[in-house]
């Protein structure tokens, strides 16, 4: 029971029981109870001091269960020798680590943890669980923990929901509203502060994908439909369309041509294909005619400023709120805010009818104007920003990428391409695209089905689904960073959102400016499941969870090719690990049972 109850659910449960069974021993005076004790039989209260005590250890189990700990390790798995030559062997090897916010993700965390244990590999990981969860991930983590492979931490509200002081301090508690926007927030304060706490460790690479996603190598398959790569220049007779915007729901593209003597606004037809939709691609419209995709982030970087021209209030950490332009305002000289005050500007977003208008692009290094005129600077957050390989390079080492059987892990691969290219084209924020997989299921192959003996693969998302969608369609990435290279102070605070968190290091992303697919060499494969997979949460989302037309419209979305390369990751981890190992630590994968007697939190 303990397990499966959160820390706060526990402690209103204590307040409960103080309130109605205190009041009907006593009678209460201003904030204190008085206890008639002639009027109390001993049994009673026996019992209630029991059910008190109980109460009391359920939340300081509970409340106190970090991994690894003493207070966790009463009862052990028992471990081979196997694992005991593995665990050594890891402590002199650099791995990676992990923060994961969990709720009801049992049947396939075992699998997550495993797969990237193997790939990437995993050495350390954070969970946080929602307190909406009917589940713990208790029970899955001490079995690692117990192994010594790796060091797991299991947090709740109380690590992470609340503010720094400069010297890192706890401040005030940080409140969540139970809606969307409150799963955000807890979201963006749980990535940061569990980056900031493996700062402090002195780990390096730390993963911020969900249980549902898994990164992998974005090698170039012959067999399967890619996105071109970008070009810089037009081919020739073919125009070019600058501050361009995708409406993916009429799916065209509006955009400026470049002609005399001013330019032109220009709509697309409907697109033939959306996989070319990225900067400096080349797109075609229903009725044949092509279009350039100028690269208008790289385009106002060339002009962007690193100061303001002249004096004039700055804005950092800029985000485009309910339409306004907002951020944290300094020098204000028109309104006398304090430094590091929140301003949100009004401004002109939407270009005249004939003029081309470059509010409408969301980058840093400009000046910007208010409906009043008055002007502010917008800091050049981008300058952090990782520098980007040349196509050419890109290309090459997308081609050097291993095959699933090679062995070579994610690390490997962030070292000898840094070592090739400089660490700037690779951190301190690798921006990775995702790719859908949908609901079409395969057969495991006859080799698979040996090597893994009792552990059946269809239990295996990554083994069960190898239909995907299309490629470099998918918006909004998500993110790999080495945390030893980002100062403390940006960890202090709110992350931007869990696809970019920190603004000044990881490129700012939008549905047309999310990590190029063609030049990316990761990727994280995002498994829709089945339909009980998919409504099994009990998390804020639940009505859009449990709607079986949208389970079907992205389904469809992710059967648009298949995966020809397989994966090999489990016969290689049950190989490693030995059979009765693997069968220990991926004991209840694919498993839903069901939750009797609790309701699913109603959302938005």
């Amino acid at each position: 029971f303990f397990h499966n109850t959160s820390y706060v659910t526990l402690h209103n449960i204590i307040m409960k029981w103080q309130s109605q069974h205190l009041r009907s021993l006593g009678m209460q005076r201003g904030n204190k109870f008085l206890l008639p004790l002639h009027n109390i039989s001993l049994g009673r209260l026996f019992w209630s001091g029991a059910v008190l005590y109980l109460l009391i250890v359920g939340v300081l189990v509970n409340h106190f269960s970090v991994l690894p700990s003493s207070s966790l390790n009463n009862v052990h798995i028992s471990i081979d020798n196997t694992l005991h030559v593995l665990a050594a062997d890891n402590k002199h090897k650099e791995g990676a680590s992990a923060c994961l916010l969990v709720n009801d993700e049992n049947p396939r965390l075992p699998e997550w943890i495993a797969y990237h244990y193997h790939t990437l590999p995993l050495r350390s990981l954070t969970v946080a669980v929602d307190p909406s969860s009917r589940s713990s991930p208790l029970d899955i983590l001490r079995r690692w923990n117990d192994t010594g492979l790796m060091e797991m931490q299991l947090w709740n509200d109380d690590d992470y929901l609340h503010e720094l002081a400069a010297n890192g301090a706890k401040k005030k508690r940080i409140e969540v509203t139970p809606d969307v926007l409150g799963h955000r927030k807890r979201q963006n304060h749980f990535i940061n502060k569990c980056m900031l706490d493996f700062k402090r460790r002195n780990k390096q690479w730390v993963l911020l994908i969900d249980v549902d996603e898994y990164i992998t190598f974005n090698r170039i398959d012959d067999n399967n439909p890619e996105p071109d790569f970008p070009v810089e220049k037009a081919p020739d007779g073919i125009p070019t369309l600058m501050d361009w915007t995708w409406y993916s729901s009429d799916g065209v593209i509006e955009g400026w041509i470049d002609t005399l003597p001013s330019p032109t606004k220009v709509e697309t037809g409907s697109l033939v294909s959306q996989m070319q939709i990225q900067p400096g691609g080349v797109v075609t419209d229903s009725t044949g005619v092509s279009y350039h995709l100028r690269d208008d982030r790289a385009f106002r970087d060339l002009d962007a400023l690193d100061q303001p021209p002249e004096p004039m209030p700055t804005l950092k950490y800029v985000r485009k709120t309910d339409g306004k332009l907002c951020g944290e305002i300094f020098n204000d000289v028109y309104n006398e805010n304090g430094d590091g005050s929140w301003e949100c500007l009004t401004v002109d977003w939407e270009a005249p009818e004939n003029e081309q208008k470059k509010t409408n692009i969301f980058h840093g290094g400009y000046v910007v104007e208010d409906l009043q005129q008055r002007k502010y600077f917008w800091e050049k957050e981008q300058a952090l920003w990782p520098k980007r390989l040349a196509v050419e390079d890109a290309k090459e080492a997308r081609e050097r990428l291993p095959r699933v059987d090679e062995r070579k892990t994610i690390i490997d691969v962030v070292k000898e391409e840094s070592n090739r290219h400089g660490y700037e084209t690779m951190g301190p924020c690798i921006m990775m695209p995702r790719l859908r997989y949908g609901s079409f299921e395969v057969q495991p192959d006859a080799a698979t089905v040996v090597a893994t003996g009792e552990i059946d693969p269809k239990d295996f998302v990554t083994l069960r689904y190898r239909w995907h969608g299309a490629k470099g369609v998918y918006a909004y990435g998500k993110t790999m960073i080495d945390v030893s290279q980002i100062p403390t102070e940006e960890l202090q605070v709110e992350a931007e959102n869990v696809h970019a968190p920190l603004c000044h290091y990881c490129a700012r992303q939008e549905p047309y400016y999310s990590p190029q697919y063609a030049t990316s060499l990761f990727r994280v494969n995002h498994y829709l499941d089945s339909f009980e997979a998919y409504t099994y949460r009990n998390d804020v989302r639940v009505e859009l969870r449990q709607s079986v037309d949208r389970y079907n419209t992205l389904a469809k979305e992710g059967n648009h090719s298949m995966d020809r390369e397989g994966s090999h990751w489990l016969q290689e981890f049950v190989q490693d690990m030995g059979s009765e190992n693997a069968k220990m630590l991926l004991a209840g994968v694919g498993s839903f049972p069901r939750f009797s007697g609790v309701s699913r939190r109603r959302g938005i």
